[in-house]
C-alpha cells in the first residue's frame, strides 16, 4: 500500500478558498451513485471503509476513501479527501488543569437555554473561567455559563457567579415544545424534572382542578393546561419575580386555564376549592404542608409528593403520609412510586403517585 501523506491540495471541483479543513490522499472505490450505498455498507463490514474522511461526488459516481485495495468490481483510485473534524463532546478534554485535580472537574451540568450551571469543587474553582470557556465550546447554544454556589433560603433561589461569556442570566429554555422564560439569579427550574413534568401531565384528566402548590415559573401548569383539558389549575407560588415570568409564559405558551396566585400555599389551598389533583414539588419541605395539601384533595384525588430522602427512608416516608393522612380523617393509597434522580450517592429524589379516600 502506498504511503499516504497529508496534503493541502486542492480537490476537484474545488478553489483553495473553498478548502478550510485539511486534505489527505487515500485510496478510495470509484462507484456509480446508484450502488453507492449498498457499497458502502460491505466496506464497513470489511472495516476498510475510511470513516476519518468526507466521502465525495461528483455528477455521476461517489468516491468511497479505504484503507487499502479491495476487489469489489469498481475502479480504485487515489484521491484527495477533507479530513472529517470530530467535534469534542466531553468539555473536560479542554481544560488544562494539574493532572491530580483531573478527576474533580464537574462531570456534569445544567443547560438552560442559553446559560450553564455548574457546580465545581472548591479545588477546581480557580479553573472556573477556563471551564466556562470549555463549556461553551462543545454547548454551542450556551453564551453565559455560571457556578452554581447552592441554594439561597429565600424563596430557594440559586446562588450564582458567573465565571464565562456574557453577564445576562435572564433565558428562554424550551422543553416538550413548550418555551419557559427566566433570570436564573430570581427563580428556581430544573430542566431534568422535564420527563417527570411529562409524566404527571399525561395523568391529568379533562376536567380535573389541579393545585400547583410551590409552582415557580409554571413548568408542571403550563405544560398540564398546554397538553390536557383541565377545569382549572391555580399555581401557587411565594416568590413575586417566579409569579411574574409564570404570566410571561402564560401568555408565551398561550394557555388560558392556569391561574397565579402569590403567596404561602398553606394559607391558598384554604382559600381555593377542593382539587382533584395537588402537586407538592418542594423536595426538602412539602411534607411541613401535608396536612393542608390533604384537606384540600377531593376524596379519589390525587397527590404528587416529592421528596429528596435517603434510599433507606421511602418506607418510613410513606409511613409518615399515610399517619398524616389519618390525623385528617383519610386513607391513603399508593399508586405510584419512582426515583426521579440521584442526589448523593446514599439519596435520591423521589416522586411518590398516592390517591386519597
Amino acid at each position: 500500500m502506498p504511503d499516504l501523506q497529508r496534503e493541502h491540495r486542492c480537490p476537484i471541483g474545488l478553489s483553495i478558498e473553498d478548502v478550510d479543513r485539511p486534505l489527505m490522499d487515500s485510496l478510495c472505490v470509484v462507484v456509480p451513485k446508484k450502488k453507492a450505498e449498498p457499497v458502502r455498507k460491505r466496506l464497513l463490514e470489511k472495516g476498510i471503509l475510511r470513516k476519518g474522511l468526507q466521502v465525495r461526488s461528483d455528477a455521476k459516481s461517489v468516491f468511497l476513501p479505504v484503507t487499502q485495495r479491495v476487489d469489489l468490481g469498481y475502479p480504485v483510485e487515489t484521491m484527495s479527501f477533507e479530513e472529517l473534524q470530530e467535534q469534542v463532546k466531553d468539555y473536560r478534554l479542554l481544560v488544562d488543569v494539574p493532572n491530580g485535580l483531573r478527576s474533580e472537574l464537574p462531570s456534569s451540568y445544567d443547560v438552560l437555554g442559553s446559560v450553564a450551571l455548574v457546580k465545581m469543587d472548591e479545588a477546581v474553582l480557580p479553573y472556573a473561567g477556563q471551564i466556562g470557556k470549555a463549556i461553551m465550546t462543545v454547548q454551542k447554544s450556551v453564551t453565559t455559563v455560571c457556578v452554581d454556589e447552592g441554594v439561597k433560603e429565600e424563596y430557594r433561589t440559586r446562588s450564582i457567579r458567573v465565571v464565562a461569556g456574557d453577564d445576562t442570566t435572564e433565558t428562554v429554555h424550551k422543553e416538550y415544545g413548550l418555551v419557559f422564560k427566566m433570570d436564573v439569579r430570581s427563580v428556581f427550574f430544573s430542566p431534568r424534572l422535564a420527563t417527570e413534568r411529562d409524566i404527571v401531565a399525561k395523568q391529568v384528566q379533562p376536567g380535573e382542578v389541579v393545585i400547583d402548590m410551590f409552582a415557580g415559573i409554571g413548568p408542571f401548569s403550563i405544560m398540564i393546561a398546554k397538553t390536557r383539558r383541565p377545569k382549572v389549575v391555580y399555581a401557587i407560588d411565594t416568590n413575586p419575580e417566579a409569579i411574574r415570568y409564570m404570566r410571561e409564559n402564560i401568555s408565551l405558551n398561550k394557555v388560558s386555564t392556569v391561574t397565579p396566585i402569590l403567596g404561602d400555599a398553606r394559607e391558598e389551598v384554604a382559600r381555593l376549592e377542593q382539587a382533584d389533583r395537588i402537586i407538592m414539588n418542594l423536595p426538602h419541605s412539602a411534607r411541613e404542608f401535608l396536612p393542608e395539601a390533604i384537606a384540600a384533595l377531593k376524596p379519589g384525588g390525587v397527590m404528587h409528593f416529592y421528596e429528596i430522602m435517603e434510599d433507606s427512608d421511602l418506607e418510613t416516608r410513606f409511613g409518615m403520609i399515610a399517619d398524616t393522612a389519618v390525623a385528617k380523617g383519610r386513607v391513603v393509597k399508593e399508586l405510584a412510586r419512582r426515583k426521579v434522580k440521584s442526589y448523593s450517592p446514599t439519596m435520591g429524589f423521589y416522586a411518590f403517585d398516592l390517591s386519597l379516600i
